[in-house]
């Protein structure tokens, strides 16, 4: 029998916790939870107990990554964590799997593709809370799309409401009809709204870069689900889906089903047998 992966996970919050938990079930076969960090230790120590006996609390990520048996780390924590840690985790011969997408898009983080080819790691960006990437990176294969625009609906109050203060000086409890809050390319995007748009990293990434990514957000106070509409141009022909998420119950920033995202993926990398998709 194959060793099983070892994970270690960077961020105990509400989607590492939900990573935690599904470990507690058995749903990532394959692999074993080794160590865990947030710069909340408290908040850590809660996590690591829900497994019995309790994975290892570490008190920093360079402990993290002396953990024997590391494969794979989980980054659940922020695009901040990825500009820290992540060359120290690819330095360190393990696989980073990037949930802070956005972090890719801007130094030193859009370093980290070049540095995981150099050293030979991998880096795994789960589809988030969004469809279609498998066929926008086909459409792109060759070059085969001209236009990918993100259009993405979402309640103010899960907006990051210092964004809506320095761009329009107001607070989320002001916007009582649909407002465009944003419109440009999905560099800018992320930059702006780092806990909120993800997903516009994720397809840029995907398609024709974050440069020529067009990006729209609109704040909706009558929502009380996240919407992503999707439309990709190109001479393969045209992609056009509308993706409505329930939240995540414990962080209504994301969508529940970015968290089934990041799970899938794990038990993508961590198991033989079939793999499905591009």
């Amino acid at each position: 029998m194959a060793e099983p992966v070892g994970v270690g996970l960077i961020g105990c919050g509400a989607i590492g916790t939900s990573v935690v938990e599904a470990f507690t079930r058995g749903e990532v076969p394959g692999a074993r939870l080794r160590a865990v960090y947030d710069r909340d230790r408290k908040r850590a120590e809660a996590v690591a107990s829900l497994l019995q006996p309790p994975v290892t609390v570490a008190p920093d990520v360079t402990t993290l990554l002396q953990t024997e048996g590391l494969h794979l780390v989980v980054e659940a924590a922020s695009q901040q964590a990825v500009h820290e840690y992540g060359a120290h985790v690819l330095g360190a011969g393990c696989d980073l799997l990037i949930l802070s997408v956005g972090a890719l898009l801007e130094p030193p983080g859009s370093q980290l593709p070049e540095l995981a080819a150099q050293s030979g790691r991998r880096l795994y960006i789960p589809s988030g809370g969004v469809v279609g990437i498998d066929g926008l990176k086909a459409a792109a294969y060759r070059g085969e799309v001209e236009t990918v625009i993100l259009t993405t609906r979402k309640h103010p109050s899960v907006l990051a409401p210092e964004a809506l203060m320095e761009r329009l000086h107001l607070h989320p409890s002001d916007i009582r009809e649909p407002m465009l809050v944003y419109e440009g390319p999905a560099c800018e995007a992320v930059r702006h709204f780092p806990a909120n748009i993800n997903v516009a990293a994720t397809l840029s990434l995907a398609g024709i870069g974050p440069e020529r990514t067009l990006v729209r957000i609109i704040a909706d106070p009558r929502l009380t689900i996240n919407v992503h509409e999707i439309y990709v141009r190109g001479s393969f022909g045209e992609i056009s889906i509308t993706v409505s998420n329930h939240t995540h119950p414990q962080n209504p920033r994301t969508s529940l089903l970015a968290v089934l995202s990041v799970l899938a993926t794990l038990r993508e990398i961590c198991h033989a047998g079939i793999h499905l998709g591009t």
